[in-house]
Order: C-alpha cells, then structure tokens, then sequence
C-alpha cells in the first residue's frame, strides 16, 4: 500500500502574490551643501550608498559644469537606474529631480507644475518589481503660498489616472501640515504615528512626505538627522 503525503503549495496564483518588500529614501540633498553651504557631496554618496535602498528620489541635485555633475557621480557610485529631470534649465544651470532604482525602469515621463517663481515639477518614474508595475512620483514644490496650492491640485488631478495601480509620491512638497486625498493614498508617517516628526533643519514642520496607495502595506517610516543639508532624509520600507 503506497501513502503519499504532500504540502500544500498553494495555487500559482496564491504563490504569485508574495508580498515584496521594498526600502525607499526620499532627500533634498540642497546642491549637494549642508544648511550654512559647506560641501558635504561625498558624504552624502556615502550614506546613500550604506543604506542599501531599493529607490532612492533626490531634489535640488544638480548636473552641470558649473555647480558639478552630482547626478552622473551618484549613478556611477550608487550603480542603479537612473531618471533625471531638470526643473531649472539656463546660464549654465542643470537642477532638479533624480530618481534611482535597483529595479528596471519600464517608463519615464517629467511634468512641469505651474510655477510663478522658480520652476518646479515631478518625475513620474514606472519600474517593474517582478510582475508587478510600480509608480513612482518624486515631487518638489514652490515656496508661495498661492502658486503650491496650485501645484499639489494639478498633482492630485495627475494621480487620479494612478488610482488602480501601485505607487508612491514623495518629495520636498515645501508645506507643513499637508493632507493629499485620502481616499486614494496613505500618509507613511502618519501611518505609524510619525508626523510629529520635522524634516527640516531650520524650521518646525514637516515638509518632505511620503504617500502610497491603499494597496501598499508600510512597515517602517523614520526621519533620519543627517545635517548633509538643510532637510533631514525620509526612510520607509512598504511591501506590494
């Protein structure tokens, strides 16, 4: 008499919705200086490279002769995918957004927000994680008052389109106290009690965020105090 005893292995489709885990760093690295303008590049490349991320999203990263060629450098040292986009673009300035990922990136597209001031805007980075089709929006808005309202309007009206799909916006968003809506997206800090928490070293609030999707778990959010620059780095690990 043969006995034949097996595990149950689940359905192909029950084993392809293992959760993945992803670690993600969001840091305006303000030109590669600390707070009083003294360089701190190099020690920045170095803490980005420690930490191990899966995506790492910069503002005020610069690429040009005149202020240096951080985003090559970072790409080089980092080893990952890169999508750059320059909000500021003249008089030999190259200034703006970076995204990096370990990941593939399946799709690329850089949004210019209406800006009375200095230019700003979004990277809308896609990146395939196995099967699974991930968005990515890194985000640095104005400093007026009138033209960021503006600003985050046009940014939720562009998420809408997103609303069925996987992603995260993070970013400098230049506002304390900052609610998106909450009927699509989840508030990282807030999720684990963190919001209280400031981002940036010469104020009292909280003005670099991270949002995902209802459909994105967040397992860890903390604010890192690196004084590399004039805001503190943003940590999160979410799984999908």
């Amino acid at each position: 008499m043969l006995i034949l005893i097996t595990g149950y292995l689940g359905t192909s489709q029950e084993r392809n919705i293992e959760k993945i885990e992803i670690k993600i760093i969001s840091y305006n690295i303000h030109s590669g200086t600390d707070k009083n303008m003294a360089p701190t590049l190099f020690d920045t490349i170095n803490f980005l490279k420690k930490s191990n991320a899966d995506i790492i999203c910069l503002q005020e990263v610069n690429e040009s002769s005149k202020i240096g060629f951080q985003v090559s450098s970072l790409k080089e040292e980092l080893d990952m995918n890169l999508h750059f986009g320059a909000n500021v673009v003249g008089n030999n300035t190259n200034y703006g957004l970076a995204t990096y990922s370990k990941y593939k990136i399946i799709g690329q597209k850089h949004v210019y927000l209406s800006s009375t001031k200095e230019q700003r805007g979004f990277l809308h980075t896609t990146i395939k994680v196995k099967n699974k089709k991930v968005h990515i929006i890194n985000v640095h808005l104005g400093l007026g008052d009138k033209e960021r309202k503006k600003q985050i309007k046009e940014l939720e009206n562009y998420l809408k389109n997103l609303k069925n799909d996987y992603f995260i916006i993070l970013g400098d968003f230049n506002e304390g106290n900052l609610s998106l809506n909450n009927e699509i997206i989840i508030d990282a800090a807030k999720k684990l009690d963190k919001s209280n928490i400031l981002t940036f070293s010469t104020g009292l609030d909280r003005i670099d965020y991270m949002f995902v999707s209802r459909n994105i778990e967040v397992e860890y959010y903390e604010v890192l105090i690196k004084n590399m620059s004039d805001h503190y780095p943003i940590v999160a690990k979410i799984s999908i």
